[in-house]
């Protein structure tokens, strides 16, 4: 994704809830009872391929807290140190802008 594409809609937590239940509840009819893990997995992928986007986690401590969906719709959140310069951010694999219409930038 580049940055000239739209933003991909994040879903509420209500919203991404209520996809996780009926993917498992899906499972559980033909018999297959899924781990958490599994679920979001799942529920990451049906959501990337619709253009949407789970809700983002809460950031880890310690570090900047800018956020940024992978092509899979999986967070990554900045390695950098906390409350660094510029705005340019990375995971050690992707790397984005605050500007890129799917960045959260860093909150302050």
């Amino acid at each position: 994704m580049d940055e000239n594409t739209a933003a991909r809609r994040v879903l509420t937590n209500d919203e991404y809830q209520d996809a996780a239940r009926r993917v498992r509840e899906a499972a559980r009819r033909s018999g297959t009872t899924l781990t958490p893990a599994a679920t979001d997995d799942i529920v990451a992928a049906l959501l990337t391929n619709a253009g949407l986007v789970a809700p983002p986690p809460e950031p880890e401590p310690g570090a900047c807290t800018a956020l940024f969906p992978d092509g899979e719709g999986l967070w990554a959140q900045c390695e950098q140190d906390l409350g660094h310069a510029d705005e340019y951010h990375s995971d050690g694999e992707l790397e984005w802008t605050d500007d890129h219409p799917d960045a959260v930038p860093p909150q302050c």
